[in-house]
């Protein structure tokens, strides 16, 4: 059986070191990355110079609104994952009770 502490936490450089951010911290944060990227861009369009994408029809604004919605839910989605990673981190290490 594998220790629990070397399945969650990677071998860094150095023995006795982690690799922060761990893998699963790492994912999460790449995720919420690209999501806070994505509404960069979509606050970008619709607060620009009253263009709107032709792609997006008549009504692009409710589109781009309904994206907003869903990358809100998926962004808490990965924090709640992302919190449960750094409380692994923390307990694997010994500074919480698991």
């Amino acid at each position: 059986m594998m220790d629990t502490k070397t399945e969650v936490l990677p071998a860094a450089g150095c023995p006795g070191q982690t690799r922060l951010p761990t893998p699963a911290e790492k994912q999460c944060l790449d995720a919420m990355r690209a999501i806070k990227d994505r509404v960069r861009e979509i606050k970008k369009h619709m607060g620009g110079r009253g263009t709107m994408d032709t792609t997006r029809g008549a009504d692009g604004f409710s589109d781009w609104e309904e994206e907003l919605a869903e990358l809100k839910r998926s962004w808490d989605d990965w924090e709640r994952r992302w919190r449960e990673a750094v409380r692994e981190r923390m307990v694997a290490l010994g500074h919480e009770d698991p």
